[in-house]
């Protein structure tokens, strides 16, 4: 069972990485393309967070303000942890797109890290409900994957660095999924509360670092039209996904 778990993590997060940097690769060729791909990532983001993560805390925890409470202490969090980024470990000159890539990064592993969890619990549900759980949280990993290598590309990372260090923030799966199958009675009480953390931070890097740079940018009425539409449309693509996912 314990392989079983490994082996869908490890595909889960190859899948999601090599495949999101097979799209950025083929489709991304210039900077304005690129922004759509941060747009769109902002959009990915906000989706994620109101129509996944935070449902499932809400059920999890049975509790909405609570649980609300818990998703604005994840907003706040997260703009500390770019504070102190930015305070403490940042010299250059273009230091908020390191803090944001940062922050990226740091998000993703957690997500990741409570995907891993999820696996484990729906293969010790049985095989079944573990690959429809894995396929599930595969076709929510790669657009939500190309967001992000859009967001890492923008801030100055290179593919090969973006695709590191997704790769990386993957290997946080796996280490979800080994915990939960040792200790999921254990771990399982805390999962709505980091869930509703996760969806506050998610926001946050989508509203406050992510929206800004895309309106910056956008120095034409048309290109910022076509960028609220992509941003849009991440936000729908995520939904669709969602919901084809879970039926």
């Amino acid at each position: 069972m314990l392989t079983n778990i490994i082996a869908a993590n490890v595909l889960v997060g190859l899948i999601g990485a090599i495949g999101a940097y097979g799209v950025v690769s083929f489709v991304m060729s210039g900077r304005s393309k690129l922004m759509y791909m941060v747009s769109f990532a902002a959009g990915a983001l906000v989706a994620v967070s109101f129509f996944d993560l935070l449902p499932e805390a809400i059920v999890a925890q049975g509790d909405l303000m609570k649980t609300m409470g818990y998703f604005v202490a994840g907003f706040i969090f997260f703009l500390l942890i770019e504070k102190s980024l930015l305070y403490y470990h940042c010299h250059d000159t273009d230091c908020q797109s390191h803090t944001s890539s940062r922050l990226i990064i740091f998000g993703d592993s957690v997500h990741n890290f409570l995907d891993g969890i999820a696996i484990a619990a729906s293969f010790l549900a049985g095989p079944g409900v573990g690959i429809f759980t894995t396929l599930a949280i595969i076709i929510h990993e790669i657009p939500q994957e190309v967001g992000d290598y859009g967001v890492l590309i923008h801030n100055g990372y290179s593919k090969k660095k973006a695709l590191m260090y997704n790769l990386f923030s993957a290997l946080a799966a796996v280490a979800g999924g080994v915990l939960a199958f040792y200790a999921l009675n254990k771990v399982e009480v805390y999962i709505p509360y980091v869930l509703a953390i996760t969806a506050g931070g998610f926001v946050y890097i989508a509203t406050v670092d992510i929206l800004p740079k895309v309106q910056h940018d956008g120095d034409t009425r048309m290109k910022i039209s076509m960028q609220s539409l992509v941003f849009v449309f991440g936000i729908l693509a995520l939904w669709v996904l969602g919901k084809y996912a879970g039926e």
